[in-house]
């Protein structure tokens, strides 16, 4: 699996976790949330900025994603 792959994986797991929880944290999108911080520093220029466009389409709020160092 590639990181890009990795990072859409989480990504969608995020989505589904949040829909199960709306406007709470939870222990998993925390966990959730720490592991795409790592991944998202992996990725290249041209990754991040398709998955700034898969995160449009899936309608997420902007902090579901590690902001880069």
């Amino acid at each position: 699996m590639t990181v890009y792959d990795r990072y859409r994986t989480l990504l969608h797991k995020l989505a589904l976790v949040r829909a199960r929880a709306p406007g709470g944290d939870s222990p998993e999108a925390d966990a959730l949330l720490d592991t795409m911080d790592e991944v998202w520093d992996a990725l290249s220029e041209g990754e991040r900025a398709a998955m700034e466009r898969e995160r449009a389409r899936l309608a997420l709020a902007p902090d579901t994603r590690a902001v880069p160092a």
